[in-house]
């Protein structure tokens, strides 16, 4: 199935436009998907790198709105924060209350989109390692 065309991402992505030029926006969804991963369980953070990808974008999003990272392109800043309000519906294609399948399909948007904007990611993650400690958020603080 091609997640990425579905209602509920398309939706999401609706949701992105509004808020990505709204730092304090971008701000709380940082906030509402760092709560979320901190209420998962610890099998749920270990599906194939899910938890790292996920907290990778959110380091991208707080840099962004921090204006210590202004390189992401306009569609993958939207990518990524329709990625994490997909990730925040609990009601989307597979509905988060469905025990073990419920959060496939979030897993999947972050990878679809983690995949796709791959070279905007990379360039943050050299950005991020050309950084002195505490001129950027560290990334165990997310």
């Amino acid at each position: 199935m091609n997640y990425s065309k579905s209602k509920s991402f398309q939706n999401a992505l609706r949701k992105a436009a509004e808020i990505a030029s709204d730092p304090k926006k971008i701000s709380d969804l940082i906030s509402s998907v760092s709560g979320k991963l901190s209420d998962m369980d610890e099998n749920k953070k270990k599906v194939s790198g899910f938890f790292e990808k996920t907290k990778t974008l959110l380091r991208m999003l707080r840099a962004y709105i921090n204006g210590e990272y202004r390189c992401i392109p306009w569609r993958s800043l939207l990518m990524i924060i329709g990625s994490l309000i997909y990730f925040l519906m609990p009601l989307d294609l597979i509905p988060d209350f469905i025990p073990v399948s419920g959060l496939a399909d979030d897993i999947s948007i972050i990878f679809l989109v983690f995949n796709s904007i791959n070279e905007d990611i990379e360039a943050f993650l050299e950005f991020e390692q050309t950084q002195k400690p505490g001129s950027i958020n560290n990334p165990s603080e997310i």
